[in-house]
């Protein structure tokens, strides 16, 4: 066993049981919603698929609080960017992510964070032991630090904050928001999917629909070179007349060997512009994944390794596939019917 993964894990366990102790802060109750101004959402990560997943609690709290500033905490990332187009969103408060090598910048940031009041600070996901450090430190008149027991139970992890903040909130006065929860959502500006099109119409030069593929993924998530090569070719034999591009990762390789047009983009969201002016998104379990999500893309998330119900991508039209019981030959019909969803297959 590699002793420095033991030693993290054993830091990570005494981490987490030492926060474990941390709980919700519950003050005098408010009179209305708009006694809540200024909300501090922490979640100190840096990847893409988890900031995405952000997205329906932010949307939560401007639906509950429209009158309302909200400051997300996380490590230093491309939060800002994900966010820029979120009226109710002020501050992107970035922690480094090392600490131990920027500890002064660490300090003043931990310095800026505890300078600011706020009426209400979330730990975005329970299981986040410093979430729920942060959350417990902030300068805040209430504090959602964990999960409390509610009568629904999500599986997904963007949803499960917003039903056990409901019951939280009821607890302190603030009338309950019983809507749908919101997708994920990235809020493209006109100009960006305009700008998208452009990019996906130069390379396919047709106006026939098109499926992206995203190949790539981190460790056991990422599925073999043979697999999406056997893929591809039953995609090419199914759908003659669909157009198939790939968004390359920031590593620019691919799985399927360039053999379809690809594009290579380090702004997120232009890539995501790009899968917008898109049919169908297919990819593994990823940032980009939810990043398809987030553009409002038909997703068709693969899993193997990971918690499909948890993780699944979170959007109108979409839908997870455990790869370990449906085979590529399942995959194609799922494919269609996320190509045409009003062909009439009873004939």
């Amino acid at each position: 066993m590699n002793p420095k993964k033991s030693i993290n894990t054993i830091k990570r366990k005494a981490f987490r049981y030492f926060t474990g102790s941390f709980k919700n802060k519950i003050g005098k109750t408010v009179s209305n919603n708009d006694a809540i101004k200024s909300i501090l959402i922490c979640r100190p990560n840096h990847r893409l698929g988890n900031l995405l997943l952000l997205s329906p609690l932010v949307q939560e709290l401007e639906s509950t609080f429209p009158n309302s500033e909200i400051d997300l905490l996380v490590n230093e990332s491309c939060a800002g960017q994900l966010y820029q187009n979120y009226d109710n969103v002020n501050l992107v408060i970035e922690f480094p992510q090392r600490p131990f090598k920027n500890i002064i910048r660490y300090i003043r940031t931990f310095v800026r964070l505890r300078s600011k009041k706020y009426d209400l600070a979330i730990n975005a996901v329970k299981e986040s032991s410093s979430g729920r450090l942060f959350t417990s430190i902030s300068n805040a008149r209430f504090k959602f630090v964990g999960a409390i027991d509610m009568d629904k139970k999500e599986g997904h992890i963007a949803m499960q904050v917003i039903y056990s903040l409901r019951g939280f909130l009821a607890s302190i006065g603030v009338k309950e928001n019983d809507a749908v929860p919101a997708s994920l959502d990235l809020r493209l500006a006109n100009d960006e999917l305009v700008h998208g099109g452009r990019l996906v119409y130069d390379m396919v030069q047709n106006a026939q629909p098109t499926i992206c593929l995203f190949t790539h993924a981190t460790g056991d998530k990422c599925y073999t070179e043979r697999w999406w090569l056997d893929l591809y070719g039953r995609l090419l034999r199914a759908f003659p007349d669909v157009n198939i591009i790939e968004v390359l990762p920031k590593e620019n390789v691919s799985r399927i060997g360039f053999r379809s047009p690809s594009v290579y983009s380090l702004n997120i969201r232009e890539m995501a512009a790009m899968i917008a002016s898109t049919d169908v998104f297919i990819g593994a379990d990823s940032g980009v994944m939810h990043l398809a999500s987030a553009s409002l893309t038909p997703t068709i998330g693969l899993f193997s390794v990971t918690d499909i119900e948890k993780y699944r991508p979170y959007n109108e039209g979409s839908v997870a596939v455990d790869t370990n019981v449906v085979d590529i030959g399942g995959l194609i019909a799922i494919v269609e019917n996320a190509l045409y969803p009003n062909l009439n297959t009873s004939a």
